[in-house]
């Protein structure tokens, strides 16, 4: 009898569970608008051959319970021109974190080929549907054009450009020894939209070299009142001196932006530097992020003196000092018994690849 009632009382509070779901969903299960879930988004999104309209909602949100209505009748009017689908941002947070969803609703478009682009237009009916027909006829002039194949099974490659926030700049930015040049934008700019194209090229183009981020000031208001952003777009450059960030206020373009950031990375970069070569950890904390590593085996100390070792230093630091703007790392290694062997009377150079 007891088992019977804790069965009960677990079927109970599944239904109440089931319900309480479902009363908060938007979308009936008769609804023309397409309901995702984390299973079924890669098929119903990624893979499709056509344009889908993804609405990102939270049941709570005021704003997206006012777009349900024009949701649905936007999906009846696009019904066999282009899908229109929603996704419960509560119920799915993975996905809502890996699209970089800030507010609710948001509406990504999504089309074969190519990376999503937020909706941003009106919230009704005829400017949703425009938009999306818009989408439809560059995705038949593409194939037309032989430029599209179909469904896209791949993901677009990520932003060079980092997202800050509130959690994470202090330690991505301030912490950094490296040079930062942040982009703090508004998502409703019109200059922050013709700047965007150039600065995805202008950070790709420095990836490795100069890090890029950028701020939403909608979402990060405390960012944005703390280092007195008064305009969008504002770059500012945090760069050896990272208490005083001062403004770019050269060209918006990706080859101005990559000329100063290079410019600003000669000036700032690090003197060189020659590390003794203890053990397989140290190889790895100085090469193993460069492109190029020379390893130099000298000859051992009683056979040089400390005057032979630091004429081999100061050779390495003017090497070093030529080289110091390319991914280079310095290091030498003391090896006595293959030094004495060989009878090493010159410095020995190695050229390892760390790919």
């Amino acid at each position: 009898m007891l088992v019977v009632r804790r069965s009960a009382q677990v079927l109970i509070g599944v239904l109440l569970v089931c319900l309480f779901h479902q009363s908060d969903a938007l979308y009936g299960a008769s609804s023309s608008v397409v309901q995702l879930t984390q299973s079924n988004f890669k098929s119903k999104v990624i893979n499709s051959n056509g344009v889908v309209l993804v609405e990102f909602f939270a049941p709570w949100c005021g704003h997206c319970q006012a777009l349900t209505p024009i949701w649905e009748k936007a999906a009846t009017v696009l019904k066999g021109v282009a899908t229109v689908a929603a996704l419960d941002a509560d119920a799915y947070k993975s996905l809502v974190q890996e699209y970089g969803i800030k507010g609710f609703p948001t509406i990504k478009v999504f089309v074969p080929g190519k990376p999503p682009v937020d909706y941003q237009g009106a919230r009704d009916v005829k400017p949703i549907a425009e938009f999306a027909l818009q989408q439809v006829k560059s995705l038949l002039k593409d194939r037309l054009n032989g430029k599209a194949t179909g469904g896209s099974s791949e993901k677009s490659e990520p932003l060079a450009s980092v997202e800050l926030n509130s959690r994470n700049f202090d330690e991505l930015v301030l912490k950094s020894k490296e040079i930062w040049i942040v982009e703090f934008f508004a998502p409703w700019c019109g200059h922050c939209k013709k700047l965007a194209p150039e600065w995805k090229k202008a950070a790709n183009k420095l990836k490795g070299q100069v890090k890029l981020g950028h701020v939403d000031c909608d979402v990060e208001k405390s960012l944005m009142s703390r280092f007195s952003v008064q305009g969008f777009p504002t770059i500012l450059v945090f760069g050896a001196d990272k208490d005083r960030p001062f403004p770019y206020e050269g060209a918006r373009s990706a080859s101005a932006i990559e000329s100063f950031a290079l410019d600003q990375l000669e000036a700032n970069v690090s003197p060189p530097e020659v590390t003794e070569l203890t053990g397989p950890d140290v190889l790895e904390e100085k090469c193993g992020s460069a492109a190029i590593c020379f390893v130099s085996f000298l000859p051992d100390i009683l056979d040089s003196k400390a005057e032979g070792r630091n004429k081999y230093l100061e050779m390495f630091l003017s090497v070093a000092e030529t080289f110091k703007r390319s991914p280079y790392r310095q290091v030498y290694n003391l090896i006595l018994m293959v030094c004495v062997f060989f009878l090493v009377e010159v410095s020995c150079w190695l050229v390892c690849s760390s790919d």
